[in-house]
């Protein structure tokens, strides 16, 4: 299904087999009862709602809307169709089915109404909407563009193709609590929220000209958060895979971030668990205040990154972990494959690098290496010049000659910095490669 942009309203939208080409565009709120695709006690209600986790509905009081050719029929009280819009001017459930081509689906509400819209994928469904690179409905910067809250839901698939500018954008919260996602922008970004973005349960497959996931707030700078508990998300983007103008926190989930500029970007990074492969052509991870006056290498007030745990690997050309202020790590298994030119390093900060638990390790060029040196520091770490190629096999022995760390490096490097519970203050370390 090729899609106009959608204006969704204060409504549930049901999609069921078989969407394509149409487009979506909103403003409205919905109500609905009970079944989730996530365990509510399990679904962090600082971020979730019940109606965000709601994927049931009753169809014998839904309205419906059955796409064909290039225009639609519907039933049901609160939509209508003229020519190829369809108008949804009223809160409800509404089951949408069929193919078309060329079709707008258009939610209305009037300014003062509270809405939300809730897009559940139903069961053992396939669907998709894709707009047209030159399509006439210009007033709304996606295939699918919500003016108010929008969450999408379900076990079903929704594949959502922008052409014109991004694939999905909201103008202020973006829930996704389940389903499967394939999402392309061949423009701009395939996800772009301006408040804030929230994920959980979710699968999603992102290709983007720009970045992948997408919260950024000029205006307010409390908003522009990324906030993600669990699901699966393989992302190729051109830009950012995870951008946040203000807070992205990672609770968990598995990401595979397969080609980026830059992997995750925030102003505070907070990655408390998850199975985290990034490759970025510039920096893996980047905390740094895109508003800020400071000057370059001076610390940005209010930025940090911060590693509490997750089982991390970054492969970066430029700057492998960056904070443009303080850097903390209390845990979690993190492997830096950091750039092979010295105008770079593995690990760059500009206030304080403070380690108290886990494993780090960052392989890469010896021009810029900086070690961990935060006076806070509980656990011990080295910096060292030792140089070898990709392929190389880096062991750390004790002075009794017990192995306690073995990595075969990527890449070319010059540099090793290493922390591990294992290492003590006070004893000799030695380093092979190759032995």
């Amino acid at each position: 299904m090729k899609t106009k942009t959608v204006i969704l309203g204060s409504t549930l939208i049901m999609l069921s087999t078989g969407l394509t080409a149409c487009s979506l565009t909103n403003s409205t709120e919905t109500t609905s009862s009970a079944v989730t695709s996530v365990d509510t006690e399990e679904a962090n209600t600082e971020y979730f709602s019940s109606v965000d986790l709601t994927d049931t509905y009753d169809a014998a009081a839904a309205s419906t809307i059955n796409l064909s050719g290039t225009s639609a029929t519907a039933s049901g009280d609160g939509v209508s169709v003229d020519g190829s819009v369809v108008t949804i001017s009223s809160g409800g459930t509404y089951i949408l089915s069929g193919e078309s081509n060329g079709v707008q689906l258009l939610i209305t509400a009037a300014d003062t109404d509270t809405v939300q819209v809730v897009v559940t994928s139903a069961e053992g469904s396939k669907n998709s909407l894709e707009d047209s690179a030159d399509r006439t409905a210009t007033d709304y910067s996606a295939a699918i563009y919500s003016k108010s809250a929008i969450t999408f839901n379900g076990s079903g698939e929704l594949t959502v193709t922008g052409n014109y500018n991004n694939a999905i954008k909201g103008k202020k919260d973006i829930k996704f609590t389940g389903g499967t996602y394939t999402v392309t922008s061949t423009v701009k970004h395939a996800v772009s929220a301006n408040d804030n973005l929230s994920i959980c349960d979710t699968t999603m497959t992102l290709s983007s000209v720009k970045s992948a996931l997408y919260a950024d707030n000029e205006d307010d700078t409390s908003l522009g958060n990324v906030y993600i508990q669990s699901g699966n998300f393989i992302i190729n983007a051109g830009k950012k895979g995870v951008h946040a103008s203000n807070n992205l926190t990672v609770d968990g989930g598995s990401f595979d971030i397969q080609s980026s500029f830059e992997g995750f970007e925030g102003k505070v990074v907070t990655i408390n668990d998850g199975e985290i492969s990034i490759v970025a052509s510039d920096d893996g991870m980047n905390a740094t205040d895109w508003a800020s006056t400071a000057g370059e290498m001076q610390a940005q007030e209010g930025v940090s990154l911060v590693i509490n745990g997750g089982i991390i690997t970054i492969t970066a050309d430029g700057d492998g972990i960056d904070s443009n202020n303080d850097l903390t790590i209390t845990g979690g298994t993190i492997t830096v494959n950091g750039p092979t030119s010295n105008g770079d390093g593995a690990l760059d900060y500009d206030g304080t690098a403070t380690i108290t638990g886990g494993t780090f390790m960052a392989i890469g060029s010896a021009g810029m290496a900086q070690g961990l040196n935060g006076e806070a520091s509980t656990q011990m770490s080295f910096k060292v010049d030792v140089s070898g190629s990709e392929g190389d096999t880096i062991t750390v022995k004790d002075a009794n000659g017990e192995t306690i760390y073995t990595y075969t490096a990527t890449r070319v490097f010059g540099n090793i910095v290493l922390s591990a519970s294992d290492l003590k203050e006070g004893e000799t370390y030695t380093i092979e490669v190759n032995g």
